[in-house]
């Protein structure tokens, strides 16, 4: 079982709870980590066997920031969803910081994740 990490993916999205956060793109950022098997050890030099990065890191940050919610937890679960359903991945954590936010508050990272 192979590990994967997507770390702290710069993005951005119209997010908030209230309608004056959801009318600018807030800047994120996304770690994404997530497992998956290669069949054979004969396989492991065959990309048609393996997870795209390139594909998956594209997928992800299209989907944050063509998305329109209004809480992180909807995000990060709507992320791992769309995630896993588009490559197939296994054991699937999404964790998204709003960088704005957190340097307002005088805090390293305002992070929710799954």
């Amino acid at each position: 079982m192979f590990k994967v990490e997507i770390k702290n993916l710069k993005t951005k999205a119209y997010i908030g709870i209230t309608d004056k956060e959801r009318k600018i793109m807030q800047p994120l950022t996304a770690t994404l980590s997530f497992q998956y098997s290669v069949a054979r050890t004969n396989q492991l030099d065959d990309i048609k066997y393996l997870k795209d990065y390139s594909a998956i890191t594209k997928s992800l940050k299209s989907f944050i920031e063509t998305s329109r919610y209004k809480s992180l937890e909807k995000l990060v679960v709507e992320c791992s969803k769309e995630m896993q359903k588009k490559f197939k991945l296994q054991k699937i954590n999404v964790s998204i910081n709003k960088v704005a936010v957190a340097k307002r508050y005088g805090c390293e990272s305002l992070r929710v994740s799954q």
